[in-house]
């Protein structure tokens, strides 16, 4: 499972979340996580040990 979220890059908070399954492509996700306003897109990765 893969959670993605959508943060305000002015004041970090979030303003939205998918949860996916871990073999869905994130980019196929990162539409439901733009705001009409966004003009900044910063993707991460992080791997629990």
């Amino acid at each position: 499972m893969k959670a993605h979220i959508g943060v305000d890059s002015e004041s970090g908070l979030a303003h939205s979340l998918k949860a996916t399954a871990a073999n869905v492509s994130d980019v196929a996700t990162a539409h439901a996580l733009l705001l009409g306003f966004t003009n900044l897109l910063i993707a991460g990765r992080y791997a629990a040990a």
